[in-house]
């Protein structure tokens, strides 16, 4: 974080003055000198509490369960403040993978990528490109994934940053997988949910103007954990399970939030479904990464 040399200036000014003493005249000077200086300061005061409220405090998680974990950002040309309301996933190289509709808040594109917040070692990493899937419409929410390639690959920055495979194959009922994010209060939850059929999730999700179709197995998978408020309620959190193999620990992405709530009702939240034919394909082949072979991507963990 930079602050222009001319706040400095004033700031040291009002701080030295009259051996260590402050002046009212070099203070009167600081907080006068542009609206910028006020602007800044709510920047700095904002980002603090972004890495206080952020630090996943509430509950205490490995870092194996969460180094993969992004949040996605839209910086505010008018203050600079950035903004995080929307989930990603590191999945390798320089590549985050997220939903089409985490892209875009009121006509600003997303240009910042987030690391390590629930680590309590945020980084920040610039967006360099973005490809959304082919059969997206955004008045659907159908197809609801994009890839994000960033400027710089995170593990070359610093290897407390693993990204994570993705689960090649449609999980049975019994897999033991979990929601993993920010609540409505900004604080990462890690939530047990329960997978349900494809025909028991139809009769909860009537087809709508957006919905059209209903919760199609071929695109969608549903889970819920009734008996909790406390999840992930941010667009693209994660779904997961995690194998072990000599004695790693791999997070395996299995869907990613779309719409519902995920816990507190009987109602499934619906999660768009990394194992359908129409989008492990698209992911492996625009990623330029081998997720089928899950052994491989262990190895690359």
């Amino acid at each position: 974080m930079c602050v222009h040399d001319n706040y400095l200036f004033y700031f040291k000014k009002a701080c030295l003055s009259s051996q260590n003493s402050v002046s009212v005249n070099s203070l009167r000077a600081a907080f006068t000198y542009n609206k910028r200086f006020f602007e800044m300061i709510q920047y700095i005061v904002f980002t603090l509490i972004a890495l206080v409220i952020d630090s996943g405090e509430s509950q205490t998680f490995q870092n194996y369960e969460v180094a993969h974990i992004g949040l996605i950002g839209w910086t505010n040309p008018n203050n600079g403040i950035i903004v995080f309301d929307c989930t990603g996933s590191y999945i390798g190289k320089n590549v985050i993978m997220t939903g089409a509709r985490c892209l875009d808040r009121n006509g600003t594109r997303a240009d910042i990528v987030r690391l390590g917040t629930a680590m309590g070692t945020p980084r920040d990493f610039h967006i360099e490109n973005i490809t959304i899937h082919y059969r997206y419409e955004a008045e659907y929410y159908y197809h609801n994934m994009a890839l994000i390639f960033l400027k710089e690959n995170p593990q070359s920055v610093s290897n407390k940053f693993k990204p994570a495979c993705i689960l090649s194959v449609q999980p049975s009922i019994d897999t033991k997988v979990y929601v993993l994010g920010r609540d409505s209060d900004g604080v990462y939850q890690k939530t047990p949910v329960e997978l349900v059929t494809s025909d028991k999730c139809h009769e909860y999700y009537t087809p709508t103007k957006k919905f059209k179709y209903g919760a199609l197995l071929v695109c969608c998978m549903c889970a819920r954990n009734a008996a909790t408020n406390n999840c992930a309620t941010e667009l693209s959190s994660p779904m997961q399970t995690i194998m072990t193999k000599n004695g790693k620990h791999v997070p395996f992405l299995v869907g990613q939030k779309t719409i519902g709530k995920s816990c507190g009702s009987k109602i499934p939240g619906i999660y768009t479904r990394l194992s359908s034919d129409g989008h492990f394909p698209w992911i492996t082949t625009v990623s330029a990464m081998n997720f089928k072979d899950h052994e491989v991507c262990i190895e690359r963990y």
